[in-house]
């Protein structure tokens, strides 16, 4: 069913799907950048800048999503599709799957890929902090005792994010469930578009989020709208509770193999 409140249709599975779309990439490009800068926090940098850089990370956490959605919207934005979205469109032409997700029409600085990066950039210091403060907190001995073995530095690493997997998990989660509820610059950067939903990285799109924040108004005026609006924001927070029980299921699962490792 479409989405169109002046006939009374209101088929939601577009904004669904656009939710859990925007969340996994941005999740998974989020994921590596969190776990490097951790390391790099916490291990690489020098002794006397890791304070500061850890700050500085913690920092970027605060800045308020408007923000971040003004800048993707007037420079990120408009660099990217005059730069690197014909690129990727051209290189991946052909492609089979991949040439789906950046076949486009129209390239646009509003659309799903900019969301992402954007999304990506604000939810890598919730995850990054969770887990520098596992990767501090693990035990001295063990990090010692690769060293004694003839082990490197980047066996400590290896050893060291192995010991914290469970946290890196967990720190993935709760940036997932930030990219699931973003609202403000999710709405400025994903370009709104009502319609059948796409798998495809450089088309419009909505989300829950940002088809609430659009149309909150109006729906005031139209018992049925408000009420499916309403029915959006359950299905969010019991998206967003599935992914909670999920993340401390697989969690305590690591916990218990390492208990009995």
């Amino acid at each position: 069913m479409d989405w169109s409140p002046m006939m009374n249709q209101f088929g939601g599975l577009q904004f669904i799907l656009g939710s859990l779309w925007v969340t996994f990439w941005s999740t998974l490009l989020a994921t590596p950048l969190a776990v490097s800068l951790a390391v790099f926090a916490s291990d690489l940098s020098p002794r006397r800048l890791r304070g500061l850089f850890g700050g500085l990370v913690d920092l970027i956490a605060a800045i308020p999503s408007v923000v971040y959605g003004y800048w993707g919207l007037m420079i990120f934005g408009p660099l990217l599709a005059s730069t690197v979205y014909p690129l990727l469109q051209s290189a991946f032409s052909g492609v089979p799957l991949l040439s789906t997700l950046f076949s486009t029409n129209a390239i646009t600085p509003q659309c799903f890929m900019t969301a992402v990066l954007v999304l990506a950039l604000m939810i890598t210091p919730y995850a990054s902090a969770i887990i520098r403060n596992a990767y501090e907190m693990t035990p001295k001995d063990m990090i010692e005792a690769v060293y004694a073995l003839g082990g490197s530095k980047w066996d400590a690493i290896k050893m060291t994010l192995s010991y914290i997997k469970s946290s890196i998990l967990a720190g993935v989660i709760i940036a997932a469930g930030r990219a699931l509820g973003e609202t403000m610059a999710v709405t400025m950067l994903i370009g709104n578009s009502v319609g059948p939903f796409k798998p495809c990285l450089l088309c419009r799109g909505a989300t829950i989020t940002s088809i609430v924040v659009n149309e909150f108004q109006e729906a005031m005026m139209n018992p049925s709208h408000s009420e499916a609006l309403t029915a959006l924001i359950v299905i969010l927070i019991a998206m967003g509770s599935v992914l909670l029980y999920l993340g401390r299921k697989i969690s305590k699962n690591f916990v218990e193999a390492e208990i009995h490792a």
